[in-house]
């Protein structure tokens, strides 16, 4: 069952002629883990791009001209194109066409589904049966046949609640991504939207949230109606409702 709290979002990334600071026109490759209420769309004009707004990180690799180099970035907002997710363009690439979400304040629930169940049978004798598998005759003994037995059956299905799902997820191969984020959460790097990186893919670059071109005028679609504010203004005030919300709910987030 959704919380309509923030999710964990684990997220594969590769994008090309990346500027990561230090290298520039680098191959960055790596995985992306933050933390969100949703996936948003944002319009200015006639571009739209889609955003993850909230506290997360990126661990990757940048190679250039056999140079290569660890990076590790502690981000705000992820910001792509949609159009790129297209495997046979070399184009920045966000795996959000398949990625891990997970709800910590999912609760646990038990579903009951119906089935079939099919059991194999096989008699001795004749067998009157409806889609006989096999029927096998010895001399001086009764043959036997071989055959499913179908049942439809009520089960329960008990789904794990999402803080269990979570840290079974985070704590184990995904733990080089979650730890520095709760390193710095627990430093208070996160209070502030501007402290991170914004990473916009369909620019290839880290930002600031004093880069115009990449926080300028922005309107979010989904909360059109809703908030007078734009641009860094308004990503700054969606992070800050999505942090408050972890904040208050540490417990499900903040894993040792």
């Amino acid at each position: 069952m959704s919380s309509n709290g923030p999710m964990f979002w684990l997220l594969d990334f590769e994008g090309y002629d990346f500027d990561i600071g230090v290298l520039h026109g680098t191959d960055l490759r790596g995985k992306i883990l933050i933390l969100s209420r949703q996936l948003w769309s944002v319009v200015r004009g006639s571009e739209v791009v889609s955003l993850l707004i909230g506290p997360g990180v990126f661990k990757g690799v940048a190679t250039s001209r056999g140079r290569r180099v660890d990076v590790l970035k502690r981000l705000s907002v992820l910001m792509f194109n949609p159009s790129d997710l297209r495997l046979d363009e070399p184009l920045p690439l966000v795996d959000i066409i398949g990625p891990e979400v997970i709800d910590p304040l999912g609760s646990k629930r038990v579903e009951e589904i119906m089935t079939v169940i099919r059991e194999m049978v096989v008699e001795r004798g004749n067998v009157l049966a409806e889609q006989p598998l096999v029927t096998v005759k010895h001399e001086a003994s009764p043959p036997k046949t071989a055959y499913y037995h179908e049942m439809v059956q009520k089960i329960h299905v008990s789904h794990v609640s999402g803080v269990q799902r979570a840290k079974f997820l985070l704590a184990g191969t995904n733990a080089p991504l979650y730890r520095p984020l709760i390193d710095w959460y627990k430093k208070r790097k996160y209070v502030r939207a501007d402290n991170s990186y914004i990473m916009a893919t369909h620019l290839a670059r880290f930002s600031g949230f004093d880069d115009e071109e990449v926080v300028g005028h922005w309107i979010i679609v989904e909360k059109a109606g809703t908030t007078d504010t734009t641009g860094p203004d308004t990503l700054a005030e969606e992070y800050d409702i999505t942090y408050d919300s972890i904040a208050a709910n540490e417990d499900a987030y903040v894993y040792e």
